[in-house]
């Protein structure tokens, strides 16, 4: 394993793009677009394809301003090059998480070696919450690429005999721009990084106000190319709802049931990202921590009472190997320039939404990049480093692997969207007028919207004696416990069971077409 590490280390670019793609795009092409969000990035870049309108997204019919534009732009030229389906949806996300990896690739190596660079891409990118968001149809990892290229770049601008500022400067400030356009104001959390860097080392960063203010003219003007028309044609409620909605009320009030409501709950929930954050990293927040191991074998020693207390100490030390690490790194933060500012914008990005009151896990993913090169450096010359990281590449590409090409065939078959879309498309036209009532999963617009020109009506269940009276062609969907209520059932009847994804649950649902 060891052998097999060092060779891959010493091609690192090739070894990561390679690594990242065998974990990223395996099974993409088997499971179809079943979360919410994925549905919805999906079926909004196809309508904005559809319409010619490259400016709005859409979404079944209606504006939707979740999210700016970029991946939306990046998802259309997908499907222009591979067709509109799961599997292009997916493909920005894995390319924009590939791209991250070889950045702290070569990152790593130009401030310490190949094999320090590698150590944080494949930490980064093998790492189990980016192995599961880096292939998702989501605005997440364009959003990170970015801010990890702000982050470097941001590093390179602020050095003090830095002979490339003018080159850096563009790069950071673009960055920032293009971060925006692909998850709004949390791409530009580097700049606070780099302002909080130079407040506690004034002397190490470089970072004059005159130049800070015109960078971030140029990153508000490259916003407003696309910003601008798109407030004009949207009369503004970009801007209300996308930044008032989806930034400003997530930040003080919990949306989607995803958080805890009042003071309490918002107390108790500040340091979650840092529990999560344990199960996010794996493999890479399990470790044989040293520090410990002195006093295990003393205590081992002393009382064989002590035994199983003390197997059990050792075994939960494991997860403290990235906490020991920053206490062995601490004494020595302030000569250490270059690990004090990645752990900073790391930090940053922990604190910031742990004042979030919306929890959502992947919030702080844009912490990892910057985690997993500070974590690089400090143990990429460790003894065995070798054998302990090829063991857990190994160990998560096989996980992966069996997750990808062997559950996923199995899922997709018990998939309550997926089973009422193979039964029922062959009876659908493009003018069927679809309303699914009580099941209103955005998938059933991905799947629907394929053929139908119709919007796909996604509501409550008691209006679904209001859409019966539609002309045909129509098809209406509602839990088979809800159909007996209807005064008219006349017409084919076909009847799906399945798994509900989103709130993991098992349905019956009922599908009344009239042709």
């Amino acid at each position: 394993m060891e052998a097999f590490f060092n060779k891959l280390a010493a091609r690192p670019q090739r070894s990561i793009i390679i690594i990242s793609l065998l974990l990223l795009l395996a099974g993409n092409w088997i499971l179809p677009l079943t979360d919410r969000d994925e549905a919805r990035f999906g079926e909004a870049s196809r309508e904005m394809l559809q319409r010619g309108d490259f400016i709005v997204p859409w979404f079944n019919g209606d504006w939707r301003f979740d999210k700016p534009v970029l991946i939306y732009w990046c998802q259309i030229a997908s499907y222009c090059v591979l067709g509109t389906n799961g599997f292009a949806a997916r493909l920005p996300s894995v390319l924009f998480t590939t791209a991250t990896a070889l950045l702290l690739v070569r990152w790593g190596r130009k401030i310490a070696d190949a094999k320090t660079g590698f150590l944080a891409g494949i930490m980064y990118v093998a790492g189990l919450h980016v192995a599961i968001i880096g292939r998702v149809a989501t605005a997440d990892m364009a959003m990170v690429f970015f801010v990890t290229l702000a982050a470097w770049s941001g590093w390179e601008l602020t050095r003090p005999d830095q002979v490339r500022r003018k080159l850096y400067w563009w790069i950071f400030y673009i960055a920032m721009a293009f971060g925006f356009l692909a998850k709004g104001p949390v791409a530009w959390l580097p700049l606070g990084g780099m302002i909080a860097g130079r407040m506690v080392q004034k002397d190490k960063f470089r970072l004059p106000v005159n130049e800070t203010f015109v960078g971030l003219c140029v990153t508000v003007a490259l916003v407003a190319l696309w910003g601008g028309p798109a407030l004009q044609q949207t009369n503004g409620q970009f801007w209300s709802v996308g930044m008032g909605e989806h930034v400003f009320n997530r930040s003080i009030g919990v949306i989607d049931s995803h958080g805890l409501k009042g003071l309490a709950g918002f107390i108790a929930l500040m340091p979650l990202y840092f529990v999560t954050f344990i199960v996010s990293f794996l493999p890479w927040t399990i470790g044989n921590p040293e520090v410990f191991e002195s006093w295990f074998q003393k205590q081992r020693l002393k009382s064989v009472g002590w035994n199983l207390t003390i197997k059990i100490l050792r075994g939960f030390s494991f997860f403290l190997f990235i906490p020991t690490n920053i206490m062995r790194w601490w004494p020595k933060r302030k000569s250490d320039d270059l690990g004090w500012y990645l752990f900073i914008q790391a930090l940053l990005v922990f604190f910031i939404f742990s004042f979030v009151r919306t929890k959502l896990p992947h919030y702080t993913m844009p912490a990892f990049p910057c985690l997993s090169l500070w974590l690089a450096l400090q143990i990429a010359r460790s003894p065995n480093i070798a054998a302990w990281a090829g063991k857990r590449l190994a160990a998560m590409t096989g996980f992966v692997l069996v997750v990808t090409l062997g559950f996923f065939p199995f899922a997709e078959t018990h998939l309550l969207t997926e089973n009422l879309w193979r039964a029922t498309q062959s009876h659908l036209t493009p003018d069927t007028k679809i309303g699914c009532f009580g099941y209103t999963e955005p998938s059933q617009v991905w799947r629907f919207r394929s053929i139908t020109t119709n919007k796909v009506m996604l509501a409550d269940v008691k209006q679904a004696r209001n859409f019966l009276t539609n002309t045909p062609p129509l098809m209406l969907v509602v839990p088979t416990s809800e159909l007996a209520k209807l005064p008219d059932t006349n017409g084919t009847l076909i009847s799906v069971e399945g798994l509900d994804m989103v709130k993991f649950r098992n349905w019956k649902l009922t599908a009344l077409i009239r042709p």
